[in-house]
């Protein structure tokens, strides 16, 4: 193995998880908005169904009420479009299931094709939610009921009407805060950088740097959903752009910070400021903390921080100074269907394996179910989707064991609420009720929002069916939850389960080569638009490599050691990666001759081939650059770290697809 004197340490990589996780209660906000959001979507209709005597119309629309659980964080402009298709996929895929409930052949193709459809489009557009669930839930739903032509376009008007409904809960909160997801975003940066700006020089450093990064790109796409594409000196938005900006600038002056090795840390109470001027954002009435002056630190990368953050403040604080104008706000490209698909369709996709693996496994689970003829078929394809929704064998397994686990509790609860043969308004409220509760907790821990979402699913299914016994539900429950987790652990066990494994030396190249395109961007005076083009690239392209990383980590316990030891190399590429970015930020000083740039170019191909074929790179000349002295030691430790065959020798070398 070849060493260079002076390479910096390996940080210590991300801790893989375990199946006691299963039962971990993360530390997180109550979901207040959801919950109370989520109890007025679903229980609503079923009361106003309740109250005109027809409960199973109100039963219907309380499906489409499922729209709601689709709400995240992005800006309202965008819930209104994402709610819109969510509920408009909710009546069609509701309106499928009765079409095809007296023809099971058919009934399976679907079951696997919305299943598909949804990840993928969920993956492609990069939404959050809770993806293929509650699509294949109101499908089944729809198989459930008696087959009648008759009443399909009412049912389906029903469900599509709920959906309208929550369409209208979930954007509620405009009203009041008509820019209240922008603010949360661009608060939650500031919070990400203060964590980020503690984690300097210790072995959090890369963790926090990374979910920093991830939370400034949630800020950006947060306020630049689109609306100043038209409104373009909205005082309120201006803000949130400026502050948004300095937030990134402040980013890359920390990373700067922890390349310079004179530099120890930052500035004391530089998180503490940063923590204070995201409190402001989110309460105005607050205090804000008032950061040090910069004048007088030593150290130029530390005083360049001090500096934004006293400009940050003064944002916050609604004076003029650093607010900038509109011309200043660099917008991001345009909304691309184009180049999204193309992205998403990459035959190198991780998602076009996920989403053909959901398909596949709902389908076969749906065959099996009903192949078998069980009580309640549908309920197989269903538990099936929830405990692949964990995407890999790990958090599979870890689906798997909560829903089991949280299933068994909830049917002594579902047994004890239909023992008191609710009806009418009861119904509603309880409805009501148990969804506020899974909302409430759904985040916290699976397991425990199972515990009320079996009892919800008995309700709803005891109340279309009132004339079968209680025990007859209970038990059909118990047997398809377990059919169908243990359907969705082998299927990911058999269909690309090293989906992430076999890519990362690939997707590791990939980043290796960006960065050389970028570097010879910044030594050959390029336009500042093909910088900007690469630097945006490479940020997201940084942290798509982490998480496929991490979901390689995760793939099964078994192949952790050769997972892990990609993460010496992974961790030299970021910090070669946001070197270049902070040096993108001032393109201009860095311009070289070209031999330099060719020199470059060489050693950072020669590093890509020796990640996508895992050899060990021959010994190389890295030249030194005087405007970036940093590059040369933190290419030296990448050298380093892809010598991946002389540390893992003892064991077979992972396989690039």
């Amino acid at each position: 193995m070849h060493t260079y004197p002076g390479v910096r340490a390996v940080h210590k990589g991300p801790t893989p998880g375990t199946v006691r996780d299963a039962f971990r209660i993360r530390r997180m906000p109550l979901q207040w908005f959801r919950g109370i959001g989520s109890a007025v979507a679903a229980g609503v209709p079923t009361l106003v169904g309740a109250l005109t005597g027809h409960l199973d119309y109100g039963l219907c629309a309380s499906i489409g009420g499922f729209a709601f659980l689709y709400v995240g964080s992005e800006t309202y402009r965008q819930r209104a479009i994402k709610l819109a298709c969510v509920a408009l996929g909710l009546s069609l895929t509701f309106g499928l299931g009765s079409l095809s409930a007296a023809t099971p052949w058919l009934m399976v193709l679907l079951f696997g094709l919305i299943g598909a459809l949804a990840v993928f489009g969920f993956g492609a557009f990069q939404m959050a939610g809770p993806s293929a669930m509650f699509f294949i839930l109101t499908f089944s739903v729809g198989t459930s009921l008696p087959y009648d032509l008759h009443a399909l376009p009412l049912r389906t008007l029903l469900v599509l009407t709920g959906g309208a409904f929550a369409w209208m809960v979930g954007m509620s909160g405009w009203l009041l805060r008509p820019h209240g997801p922008e603010t949360k975003a661009v608060a939650g940066a500031y919070r990400s950088l203060a964590a980020f700006a503690d984690a300097i020089g210790t072995d959090l450093y890369p963790e926090k740097r990374y979910q920093a990064a991830v939370q400034l790109r949630a800020a950006d796409a947060a306020v630049s959903g689109g609306e100043l594409r038209w409104r373009r000196n909205y005082g309120p938005m201006l803000r949130l752009m400026a502050l948004t900006r300095k937030a990134n600038e402040m980013f890359m002056a920390a990373v700067e910070i922890s390349l310079d090795r004179q530099a120890a840390k930052v500035l004391e109470g530089t998180a503490a400021s940063l923590l204070s001027i995201a409190d402001r954002l989110q309460h105005p009435q607050q205090e804000m903390q008032q950061p040090k002056a910069a004048a007088d630190i030593p150290n130029g990368h530390v005083r360049r921080l001090s500096r934004l953050l006293n400009e940050a403040a003064a944002i916050c604080l609604g004076e003029d100074a650093g607010r900038g104008t509109a011309e200043e706000v660099t917008l991001p490209p345009s909304f691309s269907l184009r180049r999204l698909l193309s992205g998403a369709l990459n035959p190198h996709s991780a998602l076009l394996h996920t989403s053909l693996r959901y398909g596949i496994v709902i389908a076969v689970a749906a065959a099996v179910a009903y192949s078998l003829d069980l009580n309640r078929s549908y309920w197989v394809p269903l538990s099936c989707t929830a405990v692949m929704l964990g995407t890999t064998v790990l958090g599979t397994a870890h689906r798997a064991i909560q829903r089991t686990a949280g299933t068994v509790v909830g049917l002594f609860l579902g047994a004890f609420i239909l023992s008191l043969r609710p009806e009418g308004i009861y119904i509603a409220l309880s409805m009501a009720v148990l969804q506020f509760i899974i909302e409430l907790i759904y985040l916290r821990n699976y397991a425990l929002a199972v515990i009320f979402i079996t009892p919800s699913s008995l309700l709803i299914a005891e109340s279309s069916h009132p004339d079968m016994a209680v025990s007859f539900f209970i038990s059909a429950r118990l047997t398809d939850i377990l059919i169908g987790s243990a359907i969705g652990i082998i299927g990911m066990l058999l269909l690309w389960r090293r989906a992430s494994s076999s890519k990362l030396p690939r997707a590791l190249a990939g980043v290796i080569r960006m960065e050389g395109k970028l570097l010879e961007s910044i030594l050959s005076s390029s336009p500042s638009s093909r910088v900007t083009t690469w630097t945006n690239e490479l940020e997201t392209a940084l942290i798509r490599l982490r998480l496929l990383y991490d979901g390689a980590l995760a793939e099964s316990v078994g192949r952790r050691n050769q997972a892990s030891s990609w993460w010496p190399a992974l961790d030299a590429v970021q910090h070669i990666g946001y070197a270049l970015i902070t040096a993108a930020g001032n393109a201009q000083s860095h311009a070289a001759p070209d031999e330099a740039s060719s020199d470059y170019g060489q050693f950072f191909e020669q590093m890509a081939q020796a990640a996508e074929r895992q050899l060990t790179p021959k010994p190389a000349n890295i030249p030194a650059l005087s405007s970036i002295p940093v590059l040369q030691h933190e290419l030296a430790g990448l050298h380093e770290a892809l010598q991946i065959r002389d540390r893992t020798a003892q064991s077979p070398a992972i396989k690039s697809s």
